[in-house]
């Protein structure tokens, strides 16, 4: 199994094989010897699949048989290849090697599983072009029409499922991956059946029913998943997925709503419709407006207007990523720059307090005279789902672990970030959509920032998409009342930002879903407490949200003023360092 797969997509398979090895050549023997496989033995019967459909991919025999073949393994594929890509979903981001040996079969699997009916295809479509048919010959006609509607279908099915297992391992695609996804749908739209209904043609219930509708949901999940979300994230977005393809319109032509463009003879994704060089020549056009119409009319409707994979995975951090990838210029604003240096860097909201408070737990910092307790996240979601109070829970202090400073290399530069290599095992929290905090020496302030983007790079290595949000960040903690005896404090931060002449106050609280706009929560100062009301989302992710926020008392503005300049002049005599001794 040890074969190179670099140009697989672009390389026919040569037939050498007059019969199959491993049963009869026929539809009735490999269903028997389908029945006769144990998948509970996931190793063995993974090793003779990839066997059969490597034999299966090299018969010489017509496409229509080698299509009902594939076909009778198709959902034995389907079921092995499920197990396997569990036991990277959601796993460490550094793999070890048993893990590396699992996600090499998984991918070969599901190539090679593409591959056979991408070659139906385009033999299928080689035949009818060449080949004159008699008027007796009308059934074999009709027959390789089919077969080539279906299997260009099946074939972008399976495409979207390995850009699928891609994302989960943060790893790109395959050379000549998007290059053949192209040349299938420009095939289907030449020859007119990228609107062909497949349930009509095999009395099945797919959810996808068109070539263009499974071309569709290839290419949402590329231009929603800009290695900017998480796996649950990534499984919500390939689930809703089959509800989005069917508002993206695949047309020859451009239209005044065409967001995105495709060169077909160019081996790369869908890009944005704006200014293109002169090398690239667009020949299809993709709107998303109507998804976008979609996704804005579910934040005003009830909750009965979505279907059901989005009331499970449409999140508040995964609509809010969608909705701005979908609205707002997705090209490059700033150029990168070579710069070499050294960057400490911890993860998550909570160790960010911890260090901008000069080493004190959050709990610490209240300055609270009673017996202070406070709820952890998960039991004040449980007391507002129930009439019983939770029991309340002692703040955990944080461990050693967790208020660890990582030293990572920095590649490049732009005005608003970093790029960063990351070697060796990567910490629970190194996750995108993460709040980090960040120094370039021991001398400079932490400055806050998120990471935006994680990609697989070299073995045992990752490049990082840092975006700095802000250098000046101050530590408070905002309190929201369970019920009339119940405080629950969670920690937060202010952060200031200067743009032209006007300075801007916006808070930074946990992603939970605690939080929300056109919500009134208390903030506290050190000993004093204001009511807040908040506005607009600048930034929801599943680490923290950002809120513009409003004073319900304007006259008490001095008292933000005052707790910012306390805190910088403090800042300004300690050494935060001195925090680690």
């Amino acid at each position: 199994m040890l074969m190179s797969n670099s140009d697989i997509f672009q390389t026919p398979t040569e037939l050498k094989l007059e019969k199959l090895s491993f049963c009869p050549t026929n539809a009735k023997g490999l269903q028997d010897w389908v029945c006769n496989l144990s998948i509970l033995q996931l190793g063995n019967s993974s090793k003779e699949l990839f066997n059969a459909l490597l034999e299966i991919s090299e018969l010489k025999c017509p496409e229509m048989l080698r299509f009902d073949l594939i076909q009778i393994l198709h959902p034995t594929l389907d079921n092995v290849l499920g197990s396997l890509e569990k036991h990277f979903f959601n796993q460490g981001l550094m793999s070890n090697d048993r893990s590396d040996q699992i996600i090499e079969l998984a991918m070969l699997l599901r190539s090679h599983f593409a591959k056979i009916y991408i070659d139906i295809s385009k033999r299928c479509n080689t035949q009818l072009s060449m080949q004159k048919f008699s008027l007796f010959a009308f059934n074999q006609k009709k027959s390789l029409q089919t077969a080539r509607i279906v299997s260009t279908y099946y074939a972008l099915q399976q495409l979207s499922l390995l850009l699928y297992q891609q994302h989960l391992l943060y790893s790109t695609p395959l050379f000549g991956q998007w290059l053949i996804a192209h040349q299938l749908i420009e095939c289907a739209i030449k020859n007119n059946f990228y609107q062909t209904n497949i349930n009509q043609i095999l009395d099945t219930q797919h959810p996808l029913q068109t070539v263009a509708q499974a071309y569709s949901q290839l290419v949402l999940l590329e231009i929603l998943n800009t290695h900017q979300i998480r796996p649950s994230e990534m499984q919500g977005l390939y689930l809703c997925s089959f509800d989005w393809a069917k508002l993206v319109h695949v047309l020859p032509k451009e239209t005044s709503l065409s967001r995105y463009i495709v060169d077909i003879n160019k081996d790369y994704p869908p890009v944005f419709n704006i200014n293109q060089a002169s090398l690239y020549k667009p020949t299809i056009y993709i709107s998303t407006q109507n998804l976008l119409d979609h996704l804005s009319e579910t934040q005003t409707k009830k909750s009965g207007y979505l279907s059901r994979n989005e009331k499970l995975f449409l999140t508040p951090a995964l609509h809010f990523h969608i909705h701005n990838l979908l609205t707002s210029n997705t090209e490059r604003l700033h150029e990168r720059y070579e710069y070499s240096a050294q960057l400490q860097i911890c993860f998550s909201l909570l160790v960010a307090h911890f260090y901008l408070s000069n080493g004190k737990n959050f709990h610490e910092t209240l300055e609270l005279d009673i017996n202070y307790q406070f709820h952890n996240e998960s039991s004040f979601i449980n007391s507002m789902n129930s009439n019983i109070p939770a029991e309340m829970t002692t703040a955990k202090t944080l461990d050693r672990e967790a208020k660890q400073i990582y030293s990572a290399e920095v590649l490049d530069i732009s005005v608003n970030g970093y790029r960063i290599k990351w070697n060796g095992s990567a910490p629970s929290n190194l996750k995108t959509g993460e709040f980090i905090l960040i120094q370039e020496n021991t001398h400079s302030p932490w400055r806050g920032g998120v990471i935006r983007w994680i990609k697989q790079s070299t073995a045992k290595s990752l490049e990082l998409g840092l975006e700095v949000l802000a250098q000046d960040l101050f530590p408070c903690a905002v309190m929201i009342k369970t019920d009339r005896h119940s405080n629950n404090y969670q920690p937060a931060l202010i952060v200031q930002s200067s743009q032209v002449d006007e300075v801007s106050t916006s808070l930074i609280v946990s992603g939970s879903h605690m939080f929300r706009e056109k919500q009134t929560i208390h903030l506290r100062l050190g000993r004093e407490e204001i009511k807040i009301y908040l506005t607009k989302a600048q930034i929801i992710t599943q680490s923290f949200i950002r809120f513009e926020f409003e004073l319900l008392n304007e006259q008490q503005e001095n008292l933000i003023n005052n707790f910012i300049n306390k805190q910088t002049n403090e800042v300004k005599n300690h050494d935060l360092w001195e925090a680690l001794k």
